[in-house]
């Protein structure tokens, strides 16, 4: 969060009483270029995560996005649904499939202009890949990210994926819906 809305929200609680005049001083920092990079990431993750939920009508249990921003950035999106994992082509509301197909996808490139456009900014690589989870019955999410510089970015999307997928098409069965804890990632 920056300055302005860190400071603002913290205006906002001291007005409501929430919190004490006195708190404004703690608010009273600028972050660092790549904090504040990082940060513009976490805030459209939630995003991605968000609209997927609210893609699927928010009749899923589990929503699970792998995000590519290299060369052709894309967003493979698959949910649990009545105990099982399903790609988003998969479900059967045509309307929901056409959401996601023709208004959640196209945002792929652009996402990943502007991820990694901040973070090249700052000298930081950037994102190869992300892997985002979100569990309906907390409303909790996790994010993963493989940075560009690390040995796993040079994994092929389709491999991440498909053992992505299988491992949690087994996770799922021993976790319950309201666990409020991240499975696993792929690669680890």
């Amino acid at each position: 969060m920056g300055f302005f809305q860190r400071f603002f929200k913290k205006v906002e609680e001291v007005n409501k009483q929430e919190a004490a005049v006195s708190e404004l001083g703690s608010e009273m920092y600028v972050e660092s270029p790549e904090e504040e990079a990082m940060n513009l990431w976490v805030e459209i993750a939630q995003n991605i995560i968000v609209n997927s939920i609210k893609a699927a009508d928010n009749l899923v249990d589990r929503a699970f996005v792998l995000v590519e921003m290299r060369e052709e950035p894309s967003f493979d999106i698959f949910y649990q649904k009545d105990g099982r994992l399903v790609m988003w082509h998969e479900l059967e509301d045509p309307v929901v499939k056409e959401r996601i197909e023709n208004e959640l996808l196209p945002q792929a490139p652009s996402v990943a202009s502007a991820v990694n456009g901040n973070f090249a900014q700052v000298e930081h690589p950037g994102i190869a890949y992300a892997q985002l989870q979100f569990e309906w019955a907390t409303k909790a999410w996790f994010s993963h990210i493989i940075w560009e510089d690390h040995e796993h970015a040079k994994l092929a999307k389709e491999e991440i994926l498909r053992n992505w997928f299988s491992n949690l098409s087994a996770e799922i069965k021993t976790k319950p819906l309201d666990s409020d804890t991240k499975l696993s990632w792929y690669p680890e």
